[in-house]
């Protein structure tokens, strides 16, 4: 029994190669170090092999001899779309997209050989575990540039994934070791560890944590990984801390009220315990090195991820909200000067030196109108601000989903927003942000209690000590949850100034040190 369909065999213009020699030759041939041509060749490549009747045990060679400059392509391409604002802009959509295709065109022609190998042909029979472990990995590639890229996994990758493991069951090598030392991880890992990552990864909830967050983790699980086991059946896996999935679905977990058709149960517990022991570990005076967490993370950053982690791998994400009809709308400002702007805040000036040009124009408005004509472009400057459908709402969370279409507005995890709804705006931080397939977008704000007051604050620039202003946001103390007075300016202001001063703040108030920095802003204590 097979458990995935492949495209069907094609005629007409054969590929430029049906066998390693061949391979092996136009790869010598290529432009290796231009990724972004490479990418799209390769991709084009794989797709005439996919659809040409090739043998298997030769296919499996091609593959194996491709797959190093696949990796070492798809490594400079990421460059082009990870971490950026959403939505992406069409380059870098398009490198996600051209990345996405060439794993996936990777991974059929691997499926091609997995065929073979249920299909009972002896050319490739022996490599049985490693075309299993190839077409895993091939796929947790493509989910990695999927989370980098900030898009949604869609349901037919889930569907390959579990295909992946119900055919290495099959062929009873989905606990056997395999060697593979391309990627910056362990030596040698096995299908049902590699499957074990990807369903960790997505309960890590990628789309709330920042790269270094994400880079950590990534790390983590790559050495936790094989301590994941999966069990067939739930007799064997009796007061366990379990994943359940069903490897039917197209989708990570199974979550229904309904059996599921094919369950697998993933123990967590070993993983869990790794990941308390090392929280210990470094609150009794451990570095994060000495604990081979990596260097990416302070002590105290780390601590707080292993916890974030300990908690996600235990509270499976919820399904996406779906979208309702007659649900209302309010708009989303994304940065702190739309913020500041929507609570009513003056237009920043930008006061130039005058100059011998300037008091010429002056003298000239004096001589002509009799007095000096008011610019006031800036008073009727309007907020750019986009339509967000209001998906699900408490007094602590907003779920927001905006339709594809054309915006200047692009937001990051961890923005500061203004979230305007008829009169009232409240500030809010974007926890979760995610394109999904449809190009909409899904984003989870965690509102901040208090309402927001505009300010002017003024500043000095280091070097050039010339004096410059910014809009900024003070957000009283809340008794309830007890945060501080703070006032929000954008991004990396305190590292441009040498001194800072907010002449409005009540109570005799002072900015102080940062208590939070976001993807756009600086929060400061105000003592």
């Amino acid at each position: 029994m097979t458990w995935f369909s492949l495209p069907p065999a094609r005629t007409g213009t054969p590929p430029p190669f049906c066998d390693k020699a061949g391979c092996d030759a136009w790869l010598a041939a290529q432009p290796l170090a231009n990724a972004p041509q490479m990418q799209g060749v390769f991709a084009v490549l794989l797709d005439s092999l996919n659809g040409w009747k090739i043998p298997a045990r030769e296919r499996f060679k091609i593959l194996e001899s491709m797959r190093k400059s696949v990796v070492a392509v798809e490594a400079e391409s990421l460059k082009r779309y990870e971490y950026r604002p959403l939505p992406l802009s069409p380059v870098e959509q398009k490198a996600l997209d051209a990345s996405c295709r060439l794993w996936r065109e990777l991974t059929v022609g691997y499926l091609h050989c997995l065929r073979a190998c249920l299909d009972g042909d002896a050319g490739v029979s022996e490599h049985a575990a490693k075309i299993c472990h190839r077409v895993v990995v091939a796929l947790r590639q493509e989910q990695l540039c999927r989370y980098y890229g900030g898009s949604a996994v869609p349901g037919q990758w889930w569907r390959k994934l579990h295909a992946a493991l119900a055919s290495a069951e099959q062929l009873g090598v989905a606990s056997e070791p395999v060697s593979d030392r391309l990627f910056a991880e362990t030596r040698e890992s096995t299908i049902a560890g590699q499957y074990a990552m990807a369903i960790l990864l997505h309960l890590c909830r990628p789309c709330e944590l920042s790269r270094s967050q994400f880079s950590a983790i990534v790390r983590w699980l790559a050495r936790w990984r094989e301590q994941a086991t999966i069990h067939a059946s739930p007799d064997e896996v009796r007061n366990a801390r379990c994943v359940v999935v069903d490897l039917s679905a197209n989708a990570p977990l199974h979550l229904g009220e309904t059996a599921p058709a094919m369950p697998r149960w993933i123990v967590i517990d070993a993983v869990l315990s790794k990941l308390k022991g090392r929280a210990k570990a470094l609150r009794e005076g451990q570095t994060p090195e000495e604990l081979k967490l990596g260097s990416g993370l302070p002590a105290e950053a780390c601590i707080a991820l292993l916890q974030f982690l300990h908690g996600s791998l235990q509270a499976p994400p919820p399904a996406p909200p779906a979208a309702r009809d007659g649900a209302r709308s309010i708009s989303l400002g994304g940065s702190v000067e739309s913020a500041y702007r929507l609570l009513g805040g003056a237009p920043l000036v930008d006061e130039a030196a005058p100059t011998s040009l300037s008091n010429r124009r002056l003298h000239d408005q004096i001589a002509i109108f009799g007095h000096v004509v008011k610019d006031d472009s800036t008073t009727a400057a309007v907020v750019a601000t986009d339509s967000w459908q209001v998906l699900t709402e408490t007094t602590s969370e907003l779920v927001l989903r905006r339709m594809p279409g054309s915006t200047d507005i692009r937001l990051n995890c961890r923005s500061l927003v203004a979230a305007q709804d008829g009169s009232r705006v409240t500030l809010a931080v974007v926890r979760s942000l995610v394109a999904q397939e449809d190009g909409s977008l899904l984003a989870t704000l965690r509102l901040l209690p208090g309402v927001g007051v505009p300010m002017l604050a003024f500043g000095q620039e280091k070097g050039t000590n010339r004096q410059v202003q910014y809009p900024a946001v003070f957000l009283p103390a809340t008794a309830h949850t007890g945060a501080p007075p703070s006032l929000f300016l954008p991004g990396g202001t305190m590292n441009r100034l040498s001194r800072l001063d907010v002449v409005d703040l009540p109570d005799r108030l002072r900015a102080g040190q940062p208590i939070e920095r976001g993807a756009n802003f600086d929060r400061l204590r105000c003592d």
